[in-house]
This record gives structure tokens, sequence and C-alpha cells, in this order.
């Protein structure tokens, strides 16, 4: 089987979905166009290089989903989709001037294109472009809310700097990190819509609650596949976080339970200013003895049985399955 077909099984839930909002997605996609095409013809093209490359658009189709599902009539679903796309790519291009990132989305980064300070700078314009279009719904509640997120994604990003190749990192503190980094635009894609749509409080906290706890397994499970996926089925690299210095939930587990000795190694890997392939390789040699993977996995899938139970009750819903699919395809998509 080719490359390319192993990454769209891995990916098939996705395009399901993505097929069954075709026509929505198709005006969202529109008006990202429309709204990146700026008289500052940089602009147009460094937000295009990133937003026109072959993206999952996930977030945006959990918004349009949701808003499907309680019969909403209208257009800001539209909005609120671009919005938070606006807001997602303005954290990747800002990701990668921090990582210095070479590679995003199949495609040389911004930052190696155009230069670090173009990338922070459109990545801000992308953040004032989504509270310009969130203020055609004029809706103070959704633009409170989506202020916030800002708030908490900046929060994440100086948080996350700021544990560079920290070793002793804990658990806790890193499940801060990744739910101001990448659970919280998550939950508010699942959020917003039903106040969009006027829903009770009980149905708003369900899919909040959804949200976050599907955003928490989204980013374990890349966690995961940093260490234990396969190139050709992801089309990451492998060990890209290790090689960066970042510590994730599998490196915070295997440290916590590693013999002193094997702490020692640990901790020299993360004290060096580059990590080898050889480093890498001994490392996967300690994940080994503590069991990491397995542990790692149903550590992620805990927050998984936890959004499977957040809409068990909307089952009679028809397309609460997509929904359901999302999150076994989380399920399976490491073993």
């Amino acid at each position: 089987m080719k490359q390319k077909d192993k990454k769209s099984i891995n990916n098939a839930p996705v395009e399901r979905l993505a097929k069954k909002l075709s026509s929505r997605l198709n005006q969202v996609e529109a008006e990202i166009k429309k709204n990146i095409k700026d008289q500052e013809g940089l602009i147009t093209i460094t937000a295009g290089h990133l937003i026109n490359a072959q993206g999952k658009k996930l977030r945006p189709l959990l918004t349009l989903l949701i808003s499907r599902m309680f019969k909403y009539r209208g257009n800001s679903d539209i909005n609120l989709a671009v919005c938070i796309e606006f807001i997602h790519n303005a954290t990747l291009l800002h990701d990668d001037v921090i990582d210095e990132g070479k590679v995003r989305r199949g495609k040389v980064s911004a930052n190696q294109i155009w230069g670090n300070k173009i990338s922070v700078l459109v990545g801000d314009y992308l953040l004032s472009k989504a509270f310009k279009l969130m203020v055609k719904n004029k809706s103070l509640k959704l633009l409170e809310i989506l202020s916030e997120t800002s708030l908490i994604l900046a929060r994440g990003q100086i948080q996350d700097v700021n544990n560079f190749q920290n070793i002793h990192l804990s658990e806790n503190k890193y499940l801060k990190i990744i739910n101001a980094k990448t659970a919280e635009l998550f939950r508010i894609s699942c959020f917003l819509p039903t106040i969009l749509t006027n829903q009770k409080i009980s149905i708003q906290k369900s899919f909040n609650d959804f949200g976050y706890n599907f955003g928490m397994a989204f980013q374990l499970s890349d966690d995961i596949l940093d260490y234990f996926g396969k190139t050709r089925q992801t089309g990451k690299v492998i060990g890209k976080d290790f090689f960066e210095g970042k510590i994730t939930y599998p490196m915070i587990h295997c440290y916590s339970k590693s013999a002193t000795k094997d702490k020692k190694i640990l901790k020299s890997f993360f004290k060096k200013k580059t990590r080898s392939k050889t480093d890498l390789h001994q490392t996967l040699k300690i994940m080994e003895k503590t069991n990491t993977h397995k542990k790692s996995l149903d550590f992620m899938s805990k927050f998984l049985e936890k959004a499977k139970k957040n809409i068990l009750k909307f089952d009679g819903i028809a397309d609460k399955v997509y929904l359901d699919e999302l999150v076994d395809h989380l399920l399976i998509r490491e073993r």
C-alpha cells in the first residue's frame, strides 16, 4: 500500500466528516481565502502558504458538525469556524518560530521561507482578523469566550517555552500546559455551537466537557505517536519532540518510573544542546523497561472514555455518530 493511501486510512473518520459537511466546509474555505486577501500581498502569500496546505481543519469541522446536530440555520457557524481556524493557524505560525520548525503540513514552514519576523506578524494578523470577523456575529458572549481563549493559548505557549528541556516537569503541570495549548481550542470548537443554537446549560456543559476531554486526548495521542508512531503512516518525523527538547507525557512517565541509573541518562540527554538518533534509540529502550507505550495509551484512553460519556445521552441524534468515530479513531490509531 502506498504511503498516501495509508495516511488516507489514518485520517478516514476526518475525511468522512469533511465529505458529509463538504458544502459548509467549502463555504468556510471560501471565507478563509476572502479574508486573507490583503492589500499587503505578503500577508496573503504567507497566510495562504499555511492555511491552504493539507490540514485536516478538524476544529472547524467540529464547530460545523455540532451546529448541524442542533439544527442551526444561518451563517454564523461559518464565521465562527473561520475564526477558530484563523486562531489555530496563528498559533502554528508562532509555534514554528518558537520551535525553529522547518516543516509544517508537509511543506517548508513559513518561518523558513519568509523569516521569523514575518511569521510572527502574520500570526498576529490572523488573530486580529479572527476578532474582526467575530464582531460580525454581534454576540458579546461569543466574543468574550474567544478573547479569553486567546489569552489561555498565549499563556500555554509561554508555559511551554518556560519548561523547555525541563526533565522534572510534573504530570500535573504538563496537563495544564496541553489544556491551554491544545484542548482549549477544541473545547470552544464544541462549546460555542451550543451557545449559537441557544441550548440549555446542561447541553452546553456536555459539549464543553467533550471538547476538553477530546482535546486532551488529541494532544496525548500526538505525544505518543512522536515516540511510537510510524513515519510512513503519520507523515511525521518520529522523535521530533525529543530532538527539540520538549518534555511530553511519555517522557514524564518514563522518567518518573525509571531506575536511578536510567534517570541520569535521560537527564544527560536533556542537558545537551542537541540530541542524536542514538540518544533517541537509547531513550526508547528505557521506555520499554517502564512500559511507557502502554501506560501512555491507558492514560490517553481515560480522557476518551470521559469524552464518550459526555455525549452518551445524544445517541438519538443521527450526526452524533461522527463524534463517536473521531473518538474511536484516537483510540486505535497508535495501536
